[in-house]
């Protein structure tokens, strides 16, 4: 059984071929889907100008942080390593060349060329040198090939390919978190949760944003230090946070004592802190006032830690009347005593905004600060 295709079009692909002992195979009309030990591969790439004779849209990226993830993975999880993610060639044409014995079929792949997979592929050659055999062994890669018109079908199609996907993001994994998927099933009375859409009303109602929930909740951690409100305060911040569902971080949100309720409340004060904020005159937010615009989320922490933080997500405090009638003025309170401290802690300083986000001002601002009143 074969495919066979003249190599003329691809002149760089003259006198190559490959062959090897699939794990498994089969043949459909486009053409060949076979499962390759990680070792039968190492040839493929492993001369220094295997992307140009493979016909590779890119060299390898030797530094690329997927790539370096994909050594580290082929070496602590070589089981994984072909899990996700396929390698497309095209070839002249494909033999099947059956064997003595049963399982000893052998394919020869007589002209590769590249489509899709070459850092892959290059990874697996670079640590055939440093790696134990057991781990190329135990990495088995999905491979398709195709021959003659499909061939060049593929190539046109791969090359286009990244138009057609959607890239996953860190929000996207948040719904494999318990402690999310247990929110999204829990009564949340008009209102719904979905950690890719954040908090609903209805149709034409309110919504709040994962990003403002994140926010709201970072502000009303109960820890003593603001790091996680530091972190959800940015969009990169926010997607590193999202990214360690694992992390003490994120266990400082989202955790098993999370209600609705909860995230209801810090949602409501951090709004109502954050609008008051905004409601402050312009003259307040010059010179060393500019902490109120480059850093809010430190002025809200400090306001709403006033709060009883530990009843956050249970408890009959009267959360409601607290955070209407009393927080605006903890968070005024809080704006001009920081502000104060900053003056008095950098009074020549003029570098506010790159200055005033950050994590270790925050830290110097608050250190030695006494407890602030409840409300």
């Amino acid at each position: 059984m074969n495919a066979t295709h003249p190599s003329s079009e691809y002149p760089f692909l003259d006198g190559d071929a490959l062959s090897f002992r699939p794990v498994g195979f089969a043949q459909f009309h486009r053409g060949w889907v076979v499962e390759v030990r990680a070792t039968d591969l190492v040839p493929l790439a492993a001369s220094v100008d295997s992307a140009r004779r493979l016909g590779a849209k890119r060299g390898y990226l030797a530094n690329s942080e997927v790539n370096r993830g994909l050594a580290e993975m082929l070496s602590n999880r070589p089981a994984d390593f072909g899990f996700v993610g396929q390698i497309v060639l095209g070839a002249d044409a494909v033999e099947l060349v059956p064997g003595p014995g049963a399982f000893s079929d052998r394919i020869h792949v007589i002209g590769p060329e590249c489509i899709e997979g070459f850092q892959r592929l290059r990874t697996i050659s670079d640590a055939a040198g440093c790696l134990p055999a057991v781990n190329l062994e135990q990495a088995v890669l999905q491979v398709a090939i195709f021959c003659g018109r499909e061939r060049r079908r593929a190539r046109i199609l791969y090359d286009e390919a990244d138009r057609y996907l959607n890239p996953s993001t860190a929000q996207d994994g948040l719904v494999r978190c318990p402690h999310l998927r247990r929110l999204m099933d829990a009564d949340w009375e008009r209102c719904s949760f979905d950690p890719r859409r954040g908090i609903t009303t209805g149709p034409q109602g309110e919504r709040f944003t994962m990003d403002e929930v994140t926010r709201a909740l970072a502000c009303l951690s109960d820890r003593p230090v603001p790091e996680a409100a530091n972190l959800a305060a940015t969009e990169e911040g926010r997607q590193a946070l999202w990214s360690r569902i694992d992390s003490p971080l994120y266990g400082q949100l989202f955790h098993e004592g999370v209600t609705p309720l909860g995230v209801v409340r810090a949602v409501d004060a951090w709004n109502q802190a954050r609008e008051t904020l905004i409601a402050l005159p312009a003259r307040l937010k010059q010179g060393h006032g500019h902490l109120i615009r480059y850093a809010p989320a430190l002025i809200c922490w400090l306001a709403c830690r006033r709060l009883p933080l530990f009843s956050l997500h249970e408890g009959d405090y009267h959360w409601d009347e607290a955070i209407s009638l009393r927080l605006p003025a903890a968070t005024e309170a809080a704006a001009e005593l920081l502000v104060s401290r900053y003056r008095a802690l950098r009074p020549g300083s003029r570098q506010f905004k790159p200055e005033a986000p950050t994590m270790g001002l925050w830290l110097e601002l608050l250190e030695g600060l006494p407890p602030q009143p409840p409300l």
